[in-house]
């Protein structure tokens, strides 16, 4: 015995999809952004001298400028000549004048290259300029 009228149809529970589909595009954003603001240390692979005293970088985001063991400069993935590290260097003190720079050299490179990168730096009008090694093995 169905107390229940035949003109009244009865409704399916529906799973709210609207709400879910929200949801899952802020998770894909938030994913892809926090992808893009990897380490640029790891974009290009060189191996750091080691030290005994090596330390973090105090700043958030220092101006990394890679070294490889031939002797090509590169800040973040792309390429520069040393004329060109000099306007980019001089354009990047005027928007952040305390900046920290970070040379990392690879352990294998000229020491000569290293320097005259520190001085692009300290011409550029930047101060804080560092050199990036790792701890030794051992120490670890």
């Amino acid at each position: 015995m169905s107390f229940a009228s035949e003109s009244r149809g009865r409704t399916q529970p529906v799973l709210p999809l609207s709400a879910m589909v929200d949801m899952l595009f802020l998770l894909l954003v938030f994913f892809m952004t926090v992808s893009v603001f990897r380490e640029q240390e790891k974009q290009i692979d060189i191996s750091l001298p080691d030290t005994q005293t090596a330390t973090s970088p105090q700043s958030k985001t220092p101006i990394i400028v890679t070294i490889t063991e031939t002797g090509e400069i590169y800040i973040g993935d792309r390429p520069y000549k040393l004329e060109q590290l000099q306007a980019t260097m001089a354009k990047l003190a005027e928007q952040f004048p305390n900046e920290t720079v970070v040379v990392r050299g690879d352990k294998g490179s000229a020491f000569g290259l290293a320097v005259q990168v520190m001085d692009v730096a300290r011409a550029s009008g930047l101060r804080n300029i560092s050199i990036a090694t790792s701890k030794l093995q051992s120490e670890l």
